[in-house]
């Protein structure tokens, strides 16, 4: 079987860096203008350092003694054509974009993720990046939220280059490879540094900023998507360190601390991912992590508009707690109690 060029161990990339666009890796090179506020290190926040890795594409890597996957935290690079047909598909994508991406979004209301040639293009550059690179160093952002949807750690990669440590995620918005990802909430650790490393990127133009490059066309549309959720999650977090009758669905714990609440009212917050097809709606899903949700029981009639506010987005639920096992239930008194803006719970100072 013929092995394709994006699955290459990250050290044998020699010819597919031929095909590579010298603009970009140019940029990527002049980019590495961090600084030092986002290159500290804590060894309390420390997962492990590892040097049998592989670089798969900007935001995922294969590491060898790393007892399970990582998802780079706040960045999204984009994806790459797979497969033993992978260049054919590059090829096409090259060919037809931007028309591509429109026509596979069609009327979805959000932007959507899918292959692209600035993702194979990332993945080249991520490659060269790290090819100088002998170890990795892995850090959480934070000690109460370790593992995403999937279980995965929730990581920064640090690297040290030329004699200096960098934080990877930090300096792949400063490259102009993501932007700054807020979509499941902001860094604790490194905020201020990925706002900087994003302005950074677009005033120069770079990556995802160059108009002339082929990647995904809506990135504003992205950014204030992502933002409004990020946002949201900042005030929430803020609420509950003086309200501990909130709940945060699909932080680590939550799901547990929630189930010990059954027969109580609450108020949770989570993220709308799915709604019943059927009409009138009568359910909405808050995922917690992979195979385990919180349903949340809509106690009236609700308009499409109403429905669509809060598609993909982050509410607030007060009802009771009922069920057990992989889903429960909250069951809100009135509609109004399913809000995009805060609800403070029965026991929470006014």
């Amino acid at each position: 079987m013929t092995q394709s060029i994006l699955h290459l161990p990250w050290r044998r990339f020699g010819s597919a860096l031929r095909l590579f666009p010298m603009a970009l890796l140019l940029s990527s090179c002049n980019a590495q203008t961090h600084d030092t506020a986002s290159s500290t290190r804590s060894d309390e926040h420390h997962i492990g350092s590892y040097t049998d890795f592989r670089v798969v594409d900007g935001d995922t890597f294969r590491i060898e003694g790393l007892d399970r996957g990582v998802r780079f935290l706040f960045i999204d690079t984009e994806e790459v054509p797979r497969g033993e047909t992978a260049a054919k598909q590059l090829e096409q994508l090259r060919s037809t974009w931007p028309h591509a991406y429109h026509e596979r979004r069609g009327d979805n209301p959000f932007p959507i993720k899918m292959p692209s040639p600035f993702g194979w293009e990332t993945a080249e550059a991520a490659r060269q990046w790290f090819s100088d690179v002998d170890s990795i160093r892995l850090e959480r952002d934070s000690n109460d939220n370790i593992y995403g949807f999937f279980g995965r750690w929730l990581a920064y990669v640090f690297a040290k280059k030329n004699g200096s440590w960098l934080n990877y995620n930090v300096e792949c918005v400063r490259m102009g490879w993501s932007p700054y990802y807020g979509k499941y909430g902001f860094s604790e650790r490194f905020h201020d540094a990925f706002l900087i490393a994003e302005r950074e990127a677009r005033a120069a133009g770079r990556g995802i900023w160059d108009p002339t490059e082929q990647h995904y066309p809506d990135y504003d549309e992205r950014l204030r998507w992502w933002n409004t959720r990020g946002e949201a999650i900042h005030g929430f977090l803020e609420a509950q360190s003086v309200d501990d009758g909130l709940y945060f669905i699909g932080r680590d714990g939550e799901y547990e601390r929630l189930a010990l609440a059954t027969g109580t009212e609450v108020v949770v917050f989570g993220m709308v991912d799915w709604i019943t097809d059927t009409r009138p709606a009568r359910t909405l899903k808050l995922p917690h992590k992979k195979d385990i949700d919180v349903l949340v029981e809509i106690p009236g009639d609700v308009s499409e508009e109403w429905l669509a506010e809060r598609e993909q987005q982050y509410v607030y639920v007060r009802g009771t707690v009922h069920g057990s096992g992989r889903r429960l239930q909250i069951r809100p008194a009135t509609v109004e109690n399913i809000s995009l803006s805060p609800l403070p719970s029965s026991g929470a100072p006014r």
